[in-house]
């Protein structure tokens, strides 16, 4: 891809991110005003995308599909069009939610085809492996905590349904109260998690070129992203709050602690 292309398909993956994000708190807390920003966000994104492959074309001097970068570029362009066109017609504002993650995620591959800036190679690239660290492991602080919020939540339930609920009842919190700490913190730690997938995805791309889209890790910091999305999934399209949301919780936590486990290398360090 062209050096140009590159540049304005950057600019609409921050487009698309901050649609991402819009949508999401749209569908998930019901406001409506704020898909107003998330639609904005996605069709300015669009346009800046469309700039991006008609530069590429020129430069190619053709379609722009002679990679896996560009293949995936025209790609996430094809489905934001179309959805741009669906919304216009039925006017459901929860496809977004849908539609955006794959959007955000190949949007992200195809904008690392091209060489980075010099303030992300060389040595300054350990500052974003120290960044992607720093953003993961407050992710996963803000899931531990959903984590522990479903518990209580359990507890709290099982409490109330007794006859005779012990004094350890009576130091919790409500269980609508409970519920709302734990979306709380589940959509805190998917913001950072997030920035941590960016960022693990340019030092990869800083250090390894090509290579970096099939490393064993950058697939688990994908996994660990997944697996959020997924949570806010169930609360979006199959309504679960309650007991349902706390054992996802509690699941969820333990799949991300085990994606982390292992890039770590953690079971290097047990053999030793």
């Amino acid at each position: 891809m062209s050096e140009w292309a590159v540049l304005w398909l950057r600019v609409a993956l921050v487009l698309y991110s901050v649609g991402l994000w819009h949508s999401l708190v749209t569908v998930v807390e019901r406001r409506q005003k704020t898909f107003l920003a998330a639609l904005t966000s996605i069709s300015v994104g669009v346009v800046f995308h469309l700039v991006s492959l008609v530069f590429d074309g020129v430069a190619v001097g053709g379609f722009p599909v002679g990679t896996l970068y560009q293949t995936a570029s025209l790609t996430a362009f094809l489905i934001t069009a179309l959805f741009l066109g669906i919304y216009w017609r039925y006017r459901q504002e929860s496809l977004a939610v849908f539609v955006f993650p794959v959007v955000f995620v190949m949007t992200l591959v195809a904008s690392l085809a091209g060489p980075l800036d010099a303030w992300v190679v060389g040595s300054a690239s350990r500052w974003w492996l120290a960044a992607h660290v720093g953003l993961f492991l407050m992710g996963y602080a803000a899931l531990f905590l959903t984590c522990i919020t479903g518990v209580m939540y359990l507890i709290q339930e099982r409490e109330l349904k007794s006859k005779r609920p012990r004094a350890f009842y009576y130091r919790l919190p409500p269980l609508n109260k409970l519920d709302e700490v734990a979306y709380r913190t589940l959509s805190f730690g998917f913001v950072f998690v997030t920035l941590g997938v960016v960022t693990a995805s340019i030092y990869a791309s800083s250090e390894w070129g090509d290579r970096w889209i099939v490393d064993p890790k950058i697939a688990l910091a994908f996994l660990t992203w997944t697996i959020y999305l997924a949570m806010l999934f169930s609360r979006v399209a199959a309504g679960w709050r309650g007991r349902k949301s706390a054992y996802f919780s509690i699941a969820g936590f333990c799949c991300a602690a085990l994606s982390w486990f292992a890039g770590s290398g953690a079971r290097g360090w047990l053999a030793q």
